[in-house]
């Protein structure tokens, strides 16, 4: 190789090594100055270290065989001209694979710091812990063990095939042949495999024992592993795996080992028939096993499947009903009447004064035409929740106004202008869900830019967002160049980051370093960056957390929180995991497949300086136990947040919904009905703009019957399975409010009585006269009637539903109009 291809390969190797530098450097300055400096480092060093010594332990032993090998296959004199480097090589590249794929921090982190449920399985006795926190690094383990042994096994006998005197080219009869002199067909091989077997016998029988033992480590595992099966009519272990499979797991398990001495036992008798027929009488076996198993379901299990597999359903709904924290909920029956009367609304005057009039996809159409004022702000979702407003309790919707550069024109797109200027959305909006002005219109309780208020709770003192849902590109601020701060009627307003977040880079090198992660020039060279400036980076807020804390599972929707004159996030995290025992399986794709699930962390994001605090709801969460463990700096408990952040706590939707859909099922506590399931529900359907759609749980204020006052909640409600029935059978719900937080009140109704459902009312306001005659006269003219989401409302023990309908002119950038 040249001089000069050397140079250039050495200087593509240091920008690589330089590269991967500044990505941790990057990551070293973030973290310090988010205070959670620990927490990176342990996931770092975790990695780097557990990552490294399984490497070591493949490479040492790898190149232990094929040093064993080298001795075994050649003379004295033979070795020294025999080249096993490129076998060292791929033994070395072999190791930074393995070490990478196996090394998971996560998996030893959590073996090392275990904690115990109040609850253990019903076929082992093992505590829940074991499978949730222990299980996992054990079947971790035996998959590089196994990948270990198998990848040695099949290097030393590469290394045999290669050195071998019995295959050298000699012996072969390739030496003095050319390929074109003869036919394929009359070229003839002849190798001494007794000598290479004599050679291979006690080298490759000591690894085979290893392999076997490692075999029956796994066997044994396994039979932890049947009580995850989804191959019954439920989920978990039924009758034919715990008395086929599990018999034959343990078969297997002490087979493979009486063959793992068998193997060592051929150090000396040095014959493979004996170890190979124990190999093919545990292949027998395992297939035998397998057809039983199929045999006893089919033949046995399958014509008395509900008696046999009695014990077994009922395993599944309780672990299920246990996992989901359905276990605790309250049923009670909701006893109808149709006789509400004035006394009863004046009684319940908090519930009608909070009832949801606005949908808030028509909401968001019409803050967009009312609040943005300029194309590049962005309403990036309507959130809903309460303010005590002079007394009174007020349940609002309110949202953001982000900065979202995208919608930036073209020329506007420069660095200066996505990284310098435009840095921050400014303000929220909020309007009362039950106003509406003579317009169809909602009054709003904060508007405009400055915010303007008549409430002085609602005042904001900083409305700037740096960090918040749109917010994505790193910004530069403190620099030499104005920083857009809002529009102000022709002119613009501008401003100076006066906040705690960021990072200096006064210094060359933190510019450099994050010029390198940017890919950015300008901002290595740029005239406007001062020895006063910071850049403030991760400014999404779900990207924020999950850097930070990336074992949890986030909330896909944020709300902005309004305390104090300041603007906060609030975002609820949950520990999951897919290992508990009999625990039927929900898959979601922001969430991947769980069985388990609690929220038990609210994150807290300051709007303004991006400090991110993690607050433990529930201390006494096995998941979130282990994470204080590992992580002991990054979480504070529940009663450390602030009083006026705390008042905005909400029971979350995405929990919420799962536990709905698992109790629609696992609400039948019988198991012959279970089995049957002969009392499914659904969530009932609504119709929106004209489509029908299944109905999402929806934030109401109400007085629970019994209860003295209104409380905040997230409710559903529930009807049969099937198409033909529409009826509503009951609703749940879930408290908000501190006092009963998180508390779930599963309400039925009477089989006797029948309660319309959604779809019910939706049909019956079709048929009525005065109302169909509105709807078809409205969508005349170049106008359109959307029929907002369907409300369903408990009060005393009547129901009300609420359906608002808005008209929109059919031309873009109309606004939706509240009529009826």
């Amino acid at each position: 190789m040249k001089i000069k291809d050397l140079i250039v390969l050495a200087l593509v190797i240091i920008l690589i090594i330089a590269s991967s530098m500044s990505f941790i450097y990057a990551d070293i300055f973030w973290f310090t100055g988010m205070g959670y400096i620990d927490v990176y480092f342990t996931i770092l060093l975790t990695t780097v270290g557990f990552g490294s010594l399984l490497a070591a332990i493949f490479f040492v032993f790898a190149a232990l065989n094929i040093k064993i090998a080298k001795r075994l296959a050649l003379s004295k004199s033979e070795r020294k001209k025999a080249k096993d480097l490129p076998f060292m090589i791929a033994a070395f590249f072999l190791a930074i694979i393995l070490g990478s794929s196996f090394a998971n921090w996560e998996t030893l982190l959590k073996f090392l710091n275990p904690s115990s449920f109040a609850a253990a399985d019903p076929i082992f006795g093992m505590n829940i812990g074991f499978y949730v926190f222990s299980l996992p690094f054990y079947q971790m383990i035996f998959g590089f063990l196994s990948t270990t042994i198998g990848l040695t096994i099949f290097l030393s006998f590469l290394f045999y095939l290669f050195h071998s005197d019995t295959f050298n080219k000699k012996e072969t009869g390739l030496e003095e042949m050319e390929i074109d002199e003869q036919p394929l067909n009359e070229i003839k091989i002849s190798a001494d495999f007794s000598k290479i077997k004599k050679l291979v016998t006690p080298h490759m029988s000591i690894l085979f024992a290893v392999m076997f033992f490692v075999a029956a480590f796994g066997f044994h595992i396994a039979q932890y592993g049947l009580l995850f099966n989804s191959g019954n009519v439920f989920y978990g272990a039924g009758f034919a795996d715990l008395n086929v499979n599990l018999l034959f797991l343990n078969v297997g398990f002490y087979v493979s080992i009486i063959i793992g001495i068998v193997f060592i036992l051929n150090l000396k008798i040095k014959r493979w028939r004996l170890p190979l027929e124990g190999v093919g009488a545990l292949v027998a076996i395992m297939f035998i096993g397998t057809i039983a198993a199929v045999a006893v379901q089919a033949l046995y299990v399958g014509p008395n499947e509900y008696n046999i597999q009695k014990p077994y359903i009922e395993m599944n709904i309780e672990s299920t009903t246990a996992a989901y924290g359905l276990d605790t909920i309250e049923n009670r029956i909701f006893p109808v009447s149709y006789d509400l009367t004035i006394n009863d609304i004046n009684q319940n005057k908090e519930t009608i004064d909070n009832i949801r009039l606005w949908d808030w996809r028509p909401l968001k159409d019409t803050y967009t035409q009312l609040q943005l004022f300029r194309t590049y702000y962005d309403f990036s979702d309507i959130d809903i929740d309460r303010y005590m407003l002079n007394g009174d309790y007020k349940q609002v919707m309110l949202s953001p106004r982000e900065m979202d550069i995208n919608d930036l024109s073209s020329t506007a797109k420069t660095w200066v202008n996505e990284h310098l200027v435009y840095t921050h959305g400014y303000g929220i909006v909020m309007n009362p869900v039950d106003k509406v002005s003579e317009e169809g219109l909602p009054e709003f309780y904060i508007k405009d830019i400055p915010p303007k208020s008549d409430y002085d709770v609602l005042n904001i003192d900083r409305p700037e967002i740096y960090y918040g849902q749109s917010t994505s590109q790193y910004i530069i601020t403190k620099t030499t160049t104005r920083e857009f701060d809002y529009p102000s009627g022709d002119q613009n307003i501008y401003t100076e980051y006066e906040g705690t977040g960021g990072i200096p880079i006064a210094d060359f090198l933190k510019k450099f370093v994050y010029s390198i992660r940017f890919g950015s020039v300008e901002l290595l060279f740029s005239g406007s960056v001062t020895p006063d400036s910071k850049i403030l980076l991760n400014r999404n807020i779900d990207e924020r957390t999950r850097s930070i804390a990336p074992f949890l599972k986030y909330d896909y929707d944020p709300y902005v929180v309004l305390s104090e004159g300041r603007l906060y996030w609030i975002l609820d995290a949950y520990t999951t995991t897919d290992m508990y025992p009999y625990s039927e399986p929900v898959y979601l794709e922001r969430f991947g497949l769980l069985n388990y699930m609690r929220n038990s962390v609210k994150v807290v994001i300051d709007a303004y300086n991006g400090d991110v605090t993690y607050y433990v709801v529930d201390s006494s969460e096995p998941i979130i136990k282990t994470y204080m463990k590992i992580f002991p700096d990054l979480f504070k408990d529940f009663s450390e947040m602030p009083e006026g952040i705390k008042d905005h706590v909400r029971y979350p939707e995405n929990i919420f919904s799962i536990q709905a859909a698992v109790y629609s099922t696992y609400h039948m506590e019988d198991a012959q009905v279970f089995y049957n399931k002969e009392d499914v529900w659904v969530t009932p359907n609504e119709i929106y703009r004209g489509s029908t759609r299944a109905m999402t749980p929806y934030y109401v204020t109400i007085k629970l019957p019994g209860a003295l006052d209104e409380d905040f909640m997230l409710m559903i409600p529930f009807k049969p399975r099937g198409e033909d029935k529409q009826n509503m059978i009951g609703w749940m719900s879930a408290n908000s409010d501190p006092d009963d937080y998180g508390k779930i009140i599963v309400y039925q109704f009477s089989k006797q009585e029948l309660v319309y459902g959604p779809m019910q009312i939706e049909s019956r306001i079709d048929q009525d006269t005065e109302i169909s005659q509105l709807i078809t006269l409205w969508s005349q003219s170049g106008s359109s009637v959307i029929r907002g989401n369907t409300l369903v409302i408990p009060i005393e023990n009547s129901i009300l539903y609420i359906e608002p309908l808005y008209l929109q002119a059919t031309q873009e950038g109309s606004l939706p109009e509240l009529k009826r």
